[in-house]
């Protein structure tokens, strides 16, 4: 991980969304931050003065941080080395270096790691900066760096599939059977379905002005492949006919085309640099957008095989198995060492319909309170919702309905829609 910045610096280039005022970050260089002597180990809460009690989460006792062992009270905790951590994810990127990566799977690491993830705390830490130098100087705090910004989405469509193979239907067999949905798992085993959901997806999301991110796989597909693609990855090729008229069908209503690379591509440059033109090549123009299939991911590798394949911007930081904030931030970042433009992806459909057997109540309360978080501290952040699980054999298109009324209650922003990325102009697909 790179260190030729300090950690002012790092936080200040990812939260320009929330300092977009002339001189805010000078305005934060100034204020008088304790300076950590050494770094910690674990995690402690962090009380905030009164005057910022505000920005605590309500299910919160404090700041959940990256523990610091000189610190008594919260004028002597490093506020930028804390964000900093968090923002880089520190915390994994050791664990891996000892362990190798966990593969996006949050089970695997330690539980008192997991309330870091709850919120967007490095939003709220630059936040109460903000606050902090409100307070020392007495200037109310819009007349010193404006409104909170509306928060924005990335929502976002992996295919994994568009039939109904028997990889896809031995795998969600499989959680019916763990969730012990033992009919629903015999019905999607045996039951035949169509998972060309494109245009259900597109008029739904045009009815409520919005527009998306299509992942689309660029193997080879077909059945002479290993038996580990054959379970793990997509069967379909994006330059049969069908499916390269939908990707620049998409591209043409104002949709952004981007790569959902092979399960094994996580760290090879050359494979996904194929599958990237490949795409390319069906659509007809230059994409520049990936997520890793089965959020396969390292922190010292998958970056920089992105960037070497050509790519700019990934939305694979986020969890398989549950929702949240898998670096504290909701912010669009560049990872300083490969240049990847990085927006963390927040939330899935599975997180609510496999991973855990919630009712549509628990579902829907799961969705508002990511949203509520997103809209609270002015993040950005992606969400994936699966084009097939759209079909009745999943019927996980309610909840999706539910997160788009939600999102023009809240008056969210689309990052698709607007191309708009933290400031930067970073999608070439349309």
């Amino acid at each position: 991980m790179s260190t030729a910045r300090g950690a002012i610096d790092i936080v200040l280039e990812a939260a320009r969304r929330l300092l977009e005022k002339p001189g805010s970050a000078d305005k934060l260089r100034t204020l008088p931050v304790a300076k950590a002597e050494r770094p910690g180990e674990g995690w402690m809460w962090v009380d905030p003065p009164p005057w910022a009690a505000d920005l605590v989460p309500n299910s919160a006792s404090g700041f959940y941080l990256p523990a610091q062992p000189q610190t008594a009270d919260w004028r002597s905790y490093d506020w930028w080395d804390g964000a900093a951590a968090l923002l880089q994810s520190r915390y994994e990127r050791s664990r891996e270096a000892r362990l190798g990566p966990v593969h996006s799977y949050a089970f695997r690491l330690d539980e008192s790691f997991q309330p870091a993830c709850d919120h967007a705390w490095v939003n709220r830490i630059v936040l109460f900066l903000r606050r902090w130098w409100c307070m020392e100087n007495n200037v109310p705090e819009t007349e010193a760096f404006g409104e909170r910004p509306a928060p924005v989405i990335h929502l976002t469509h992996d295919v994994d599939a568009v039939s109904k193979t028997v990889a896809i239907r031995l795998k969600q067999t499989a959680f019916s059977l763990y969730n012990r949905r033992f009919r629903a798992g015999a019905r999607f085993l045996l039951g035949a379905a169509d998972y060309w959901q494109f245009d259900i997806i597109d008029r739904l999301e045009a009815a409520h002005g919005w527009r998306s991110v299509w992942n689309f796989y660029g193997g080879r597909g077909g059945w002479l492949r290993p038996p580990k693609e054959l379970l793990m990855d997509p069967s379909y090729r994006v330059s049969v006919p069908r499916i390269a008229a939908q990707l620049q069908n998409l591209a043409a209503d104002g949709h952004v085309i981007g790569l959902h690379p092979r399960y094994d591509t996580w760290r090879n440059p050359a494979t996904m640099q194929r599958e990237k033109e490949a795409i390319e090549e069906a659509l007809g123009s230059q994409i520049d957008t990936v997520r890793q299939h089965w959020l396969r991911f390292s922190f010292a590798q998958t970056w920089h095989a992105q960037k070497a394949a050509g790519l700019r911007h990934d939305m694979t930081l986020g969890f398989n198995d549950r929702p949240g904030f898998r670096n504290g931030a909701a912010l669009t970042f560049v990872e300083p060492d490969s240049g990847m433009v990085v927006t963390p992806m927040v939330l899935m459909d599975s997180h609510l319909h496999d991973y855990a057997d919630l009712n549509e109540t628990a579902r829907f309360a799961a969705i508002d309170r990511i949203l509520d978080e997103l809209k609270e501290v002015g993040g950005e952040a992606s969400i994936i919702w699966h084009q097939r699980v759209f079909h009745p054999d999943y019927g996980w298109g309610k909840s999706y309905e539910h997160l788009l009324d939600g999102l023009k209650k809240r008056g969210f922003v689309s990052g698709t829609e607007t191309g708009y990325c933290s400031g930067r102009t970073i999608h070439t697909s349309r």
